[in-house]
């Protein structure tokens, strides 16, 4: 009998059958959680009721709510274009940006509500310290000179983690609302000014390479 199965047999609180926990399902329940409900509803308790299944069930494949969210993290890049473009040899350091913040950006839009736990994860911590690491290098076998690949990564990481965030929780928040007349302003705030704010930055770096 499963935990979620044992569970269940409890006559007063009727849920639906589930399937066997593992860090897997628990993973992926968490981030369904997120997407419908939001970042500041996800709890233990949240997610085991969710489940079917007792809070103290959970911890048998998740230490605490820090580990959960490192386990969201993983899978987030993991469900991304993002590894597999950091593992690719671009012909050109300029498509090589494109790639990885495209993925980036790609990733906000499946995942709008989820995106702010990868985008605000710290630097120094698995998996995204090895994930950035994995930028640099690729940035340095596409061409970008060695001594600029951090300062590369960390001016587009600025401008895609704030450009990204906004937008992101500005979809999750708006499901369900009257949508937001056109506006100059709102404009600023479309992936296709992602896009072009992207090529700026591009531009900019083409620049200062070019002897």
């Amino acid at each position: 009998m499963s935990e979620c199965q044992e569970f269940q047999s409890n006559p007063e609180r009727p849920v639906p059958p589930t399937a066997p926990l593992s860090r897997a399902s628990i993973t992926d329940a968490a981030i369904d959680f997120i997407e419908e409900k939001g970042l500041t509803k996800l709890s233990m308790r949240a997610l085991a009721s969710t489940l079917g299944c007792g809070t103290m069930s959970l911890y048998s494949h998740v230490k605490n709510r820090d580990d959960l969210i490192a386990a969201i993290v993983q899978e987030l890049l993991e469900r991304s274009r993002l590894l597999q473009v950091t593992g690719t040899t671009y012909p050109t350091w300029q498509e090589q940006i494109r790639a990885s913040l495209f993925a980036y950006r790609d990733l906000a839009a499946a995942y709008p509500a989820s995106f702010e736990l990868l985008a605000l994860a710290p630097y120094g911590v698995a998996p995204v310290a090895e994930h950035l690491e994995g930028i640099v290098e690729s940035l340095r076998r596409a061409g970008v000179p060695a001594d600029r690949a951090y300062v590369v990564l960390g001016a587009l990481d600025a401008y895609a983690t704030g450009f990204l965030m906004v937008w992101a929780r500005t979809q999750a928040e708006a499901d369900g609302t009257a949508p937001v007349e056109p506006s100059p302003l709102t404009e600023l705030r479309t992936l296709a000014a992602f896009d072009h704010g992207l090529d700026v930055f591009i531009a900019g770096f083409e620049r200062e390479f070019t002897p």
